[in-house]
């Protein structure tokens, strides 16, 4: 087990108790770049983020996150840190979904509300404030299932592009689909408990996945208490994994039962709104990436849209770090955005 850190003088003592005291005081300013809210469906809201100068690229980016779980902010975590700030220096449109906080009344909300109505709406309101014929689609995590089905649900939605990254496609692979398995989650049962799937059962079960997490960052915290560069990063990101956002229960129970436990999407039997699915009839370029060390969405099951797909030009990626650290992390900012972005100018 590792040691804990050893203090020789009382001015390293102080150094770490100031350093806590910073840590643990007030939370860290966040979400600081400018930005425009251009649309809404239901509680989702579409913010536009001005490129510097004005835009250098025809084509809009829409990127479209998860949905609940955690905030969307860690697209746009600090200056200097913000992958927002990033996209509007190299002059690229920038579009974000927040699919806001869910209450007892979305209850209801399922994966049809989502693919066949929400994310479609949403493309065209992107387009229509861009003046633009067409998009880059951007699915992160969640978000890629869920363009994806509505892609394949509506080729004709006016994406030029698409863009997947550490989304689970092949939901075969990885932990998650054993602690959700049929025989031992009975998902019916959990989620008729409640009116929505709580953020501590959710935060419960991504803690699962790395249940020394919070012991390896209480140890990091120790160790860099008097680094204030480091703290200010660490409160960033700290109150950005501490913010959970409860699931609504129809859709958990859609996302749970048609994707881990029946692997529905990839198997080409996921049905949206009666019609099934075929990956196949997303024809557009993609790019799809997947991450090294990413314990929630392994690299295979992200690859697995490659195959799926029915584009000619299509590109898979595996970049190091992990689920976070690949879009919001330091190597993101050395490596993954600059990689983006040479790959949104070839396709714009």
């Amino acid at each position: 087990m590792a040691q804990a850190p050893v203090f020789e003088s009382d001015n390293e003592l102080l150094r770490l108790a100031q350093g806590l005291r910073s840590a643990l005081g007030a939370p860290a300013p966040v979400a600081q770049s400018r930005r425009v809210l251009v649309g809404f469906r239901g509680k989702a809201r579409l913010f536009y983020y001005p490129p510097l100068g004005g835009p250098r690229l025809r084509t809009p980016l829409v990127l479209f996150p998860y949905l609940g779980i955690s905030r969307p902010y860690i697209f746009d975590l600090r200056p200097g840190e913000s992958f927002a700030e990033f996209l509007a220096a190299e002059g690229v449109p920038f579009y974000l979904v927040d699919w806001g906080i869910f209450g007892p009344e979305d209850r209801d909300l399922g994966l049809d509300d989502i693919v066949a109505d929400m994310i479609p709406s949403l493309l065209r309101q992107a387009l229509r404030h861009a003046r633009a014929e067409a998009a880059t689609v951007f699915g992160y995590c969640m978000g890629v299932p869920m363009t994806a089905s509505a892609l394949a649900f509506d080729p004709s939605l006016p994406a030029k592009n698409y863009l997947a990254m550490v989304g689970p496609i092949d939901f075969s692979i990885g932990e998650f689909p054993r602690i959700t398995d049929e025989d031992r989650f009975d998902v019916d049962a959990v989620i008729e408990t409640f009116d929505l799937m709580p953020a501590e059962f959710i935060r419960s079960g991504f803690k699962m996945l790395n249940p020394l997490g919070d012991l390896q960052q209480a140890k990091a915290l120790l160790e860099n208490a008097g680094n204030r560069q480091w703290l200010e990063g660490y409160k960033a990101m700290n109150r950005w994994a501490s913010e959970w956002i409860p699931l609504p229960k129809q859709f958990f129970r859609h996302w749970v039962r048609h994707f881990y436990q029946r692997n529905e999407l990839i198997r080409g039997e996921l049905r949206i709104m009666g019609q099934p699915i075929d990956l196949r009839r997303i024809t557009a370029p993609v790019l799809c990436i997947g991450a090294t060390k990413d314990d929630i969405v392994p690299a295979a099951s992200a690859c697995a849209l490659i195959d799926a797909v029915g584009s000619a030009d299509k590109q898979f990626l595996e970049l190091e770090g992990g689920h976070i650290s690949v879009i919001a992390g330091r190597r993101a900012r050395t490596q993954v955005w600059p990689a983006l972005a040479d790959w949104l100018r070839a396709h714009d």
